[in-house]
């Protein structure tokens, strides 16, 4: 009988030794690869090592993917990893995605080779010690007060007439805001209707159409509200995202709230992807998330006959009264940002040499511009620490000694591993320069990093019809571009610092189990709403299969995504960080060695360079193709003599002493839409205004 810490066969099984693993830990038994073992001849059990065959749990050689499929979850529960044993192996193509993605071991060592899917065993030390700039903990009953169990409420919108006159800012059309005399076509009879305010897909021009409302909260009474359009990019879909905001003079408040901030995700085929992000990071200490409920929406025009507008999930509003009331020991008289534009020192946003700081204050006038960088969720009056810090991040040297103390003074090193562990953990990867907010208590000039949309994470990157993503943007390399996360990642110790707290948020906290939970409890609560107009007109479907068939098999895939990404994050330690490729102005000097060039194991880095004509469609790097081809450079700059002036395609390959690569943080589009990933169109000799095609 074979055995081990999650199955007993009694009969005859095949196991697969992965390449570099000879040795087998069974219950009381070492296999070597190729042996027999007998231990119960009367009936003959056996088990042969085999490389070939379905993969299970073998402890010496790490966890695994189970080959046998769970209903409804996207394959196996998967193995066990050991924090201190050896590394993950290889789970089956059936269980959860990642299979063959590099393992790890967080108290030291390489990555191994194999799957992450299943649960990790938690490790015995945290790696977020106690600190006196802590947040103060959750209160779990107090800080989130939604539903405990999901649940879908009700929101009922009555239109009131909503007239508008004179000279003003108007919609035109969608996107189109022009200053007119009196109100256009697409104000009917000079009113702002639902329609009206759906053509407001820019949100940083002058028009901001708002109807006035009556709104009803899962069967209470009617009260007073404005309802207009929220999001960024989403604005843009068939499908839109609404704010509304109960009047001063109202009452209606569910459970204290005056702003509902509801989220269509028009574009997550699920459709819980925020949700489940918040929920999942609701038990991650250091990182208080956000309150989530889903609402079904149902719009009276009027006409007396109102119509469903689907399903909406509400998310909690960031510096609200009750935001600081239910978050035991935050001060209400606090900054609390969300970031817009704002990549915390890789750039000065000219916004801030425009607006006036004297007093630490913000002039009426000036801050639609700062909120261009930064959206003001609550106000303390002084501003001056984030345009200081942006300041001193910028100016700083990102390899010098003197990073370390001023992210100590800035920041808490809890809150920014877990922020960090769980936007890697969960895929979040569109997070460089927005999609998080940032809590500053009143008196301190440290800041916090908050949760903020999470619609793009858990696995939407694959999702069918999601353009791929380049390789060094699955896992730290894609936060290589903002300065702040390389400066912290160059400091010693700090790679294996994130690497043991990504491991414990995934072993404690983001596990399978829980997204599981959770994914499950959310299926029969929505899919009513999902499947019937207006929503199943709009889901994000490809191909042939039904609606409903797409959207349960995108739903049932999310169960793998957080192994995926861990094995990202993983595998991305083995490889070079990203890097630009730009020119010397003026000269045909061609340089890649911004930012200065990291190994996460420190591995020695070479280079790849090859130059090769602009054609219209076909590989134009193929064999006699490229005009040049330099391989094994180890400096991070190159003079090119072009045999003609003109425009040129150049990639730059970062390779590792153990043949891992990266490519250049570039791409480029061929005349016949095939998107050419590490590729920069430059012009040779580089002109003096910039050689970039």
């Amino acid at each position: 009988e074979a055995k081990n810490s999650c199955h007993t066969w009694p009969h005859a099984v095949e196991f697969p030794i992965r390449n570099g693993c000879n040795k087998l830990n069974l219950t009381n038994h070492v296999l070597t690869k190729g042996e027999t073992i007998l231990k119960n001849p009367t009936r003959a059990h056996w088990l042969q090592a085999s490389v070939l065959g379905a993969s299970l749990v073998l402890a010496s050689c790490g966890g695994g993917g189970d080959s046998s499929p769970a209903a409804g979850n996207g394959g196996g529960s998967g193995g066990q990893e050991t924090p201190g044993g050896g590394s993950p192996g290889g789970g089956s193509p059936g269980g959860n995605p990642g299979g063959g993605n590099p393992g790890g071991n967080p108290d030291g060592g390489n990555p191994g080779g194999g799957n992450t899917g299943g649960e990790l065993t938690p490790p015995t030390e945290t790696v977020f010690k106690a600190s006196a700039s802590d947040l103060p903990p959750v209160e779990m009953d107090k800080t989130y007060v939604y539903d405990k169990q999901p649940s879908l409420l009700d929101i009922k919108v009555k239109y009131l007439p909503t007239p508008v006159s004179g000279p003003n800012w108007y919609l035109e059309a969608a996107g189109k805001c022009t200053w007119l005399n009196s109100p256009p076509a697409t104000y009917p009879n000079g009113f702002v209707t639902l329609d009206t305010v759906d053509l407001d897909i820019s949100k940083t021009d002058n028009c901001e159409p708002e109807i006035k409302v009556e709104v009803s909260v899962n069967g209470d009474k009617f009260y007073p509200a404005g309802m207009r359009l929220r999001g960024s990019s989403t604005r843009e879909a068939s499908q839109k995202s609404y704010r509304i905001k109960f009047t001063d003079e109202g009452q209606g408040k569910w459970l204290g709230e005056k702003t509902l901030q509801l989220n269509k995700h028009a574009w997550d085929l699920s459709r819980i992807r925020n949700k489940l992000s918040f929920d999942l990071m609701a038990t991650v200490p250091h990182h208080p998330s956000l309150g989530t409920q889903f609402f079904k929406l149902e719009y009276d025009s009027g006409s007396g006959a109102p119509r469903s507008l689907g399903l909406f999930t509400h998310v909690e509003k960031m510096g609200s009264g009750n935001y600081f009331k239910r978050r035991a020991g935050w001060n209400n008289k606090s900054n609390v940002y969300k970031v817009e534009e704002f990549d915390l020192g890789e750039s000065w946003p000219s916004e801030f040499s425009v607006v006036n700081l004297a007093d630490g204050k913000i002039a009426s006038a000036d801050i639609a511009t700062f909120e261009k960088v930064l959206s003001i969720e609550n106000d303390s009056g002084d501003h001056r620490a984030i345009v200081n810090l942006t300041k001193a991040i910028y100016d700083i040297d990102e390899v010098g000694a003197d990073f370390q103390a001023l992210f100590d003074q800035h920041f808490n090193k809890n809150n920014y591993l877990a922020w960090l562990s769980s936007v890697i953990l969960l895929g979040n990867y569109d997070t460089q320069g927005h999609n998080y907010g940032l809590y500053q208590p009143a008196g301190t000039e440290r800041f916090y990093y908050l949760p903020w949309d999470y619609d793009e994470a858990l696995g939407k990157i694959d999702q069918p019809g999601e353009s791929p993503y380049q390789s060094w943007k699955t896992g730290l390399g894609n936060w290589w571009e903002v300065k702040i996360h390389r400066a912290f990642m160059r400091q010693p110790g700090n790679i294996e610092l994130l690497k043991k707290a990504v491991y414990e948020v995934r072993a404690k906290y983001l596990t399978d189990a829980v997204l599981k939970r959770l994914r499950d409890s959310y299926h029969d609560v929505i899919k009513p709403v999902i499947l019937t107009q207006p929503d199943i007109d709009y889901l994000d479907t490809w191909g042939d299969d039904s609606e409903e068939v797409q959207w349960e098999r995108e739903y049932a895939r999310l169960q793998g995504t957080i192994a995926k990404n861990y094995a990202s994050f993983l595998a991305s330690l083995e490889r070079p960080m990203p890097f630009w490729v730009d020119g010397w102005k003026g000269s045909s000097v061609i340089d890649w060695g911004g930012p200065e060039p990291f190994h996460p194991m420190g591995r020695k880095i070479t280079y790849t360079l090859e130059i090769a004509p602009v054609i219209a469609s076909g590989d134009p790097f193929a064999a006699g193709l490229p005009v040049l081809k330099k391989s094994g450079l180890t400096d991070t700059k190159f003079t090119f003599n072009p045999p003609s002036p003109g425009q040129y395609l150049v990639r730059v390959v970062a390779i590792d002493s153990a043949g891992n690569e990266t490519q250049a943080i570039a791409e480029y589009e061929q005349a016949n839409g095939v998107l050419l990933p590490g590729v920069k169109c430059m012009k040779f000799p580089v002109p003096t205004t910039g050689g970039e095609c």
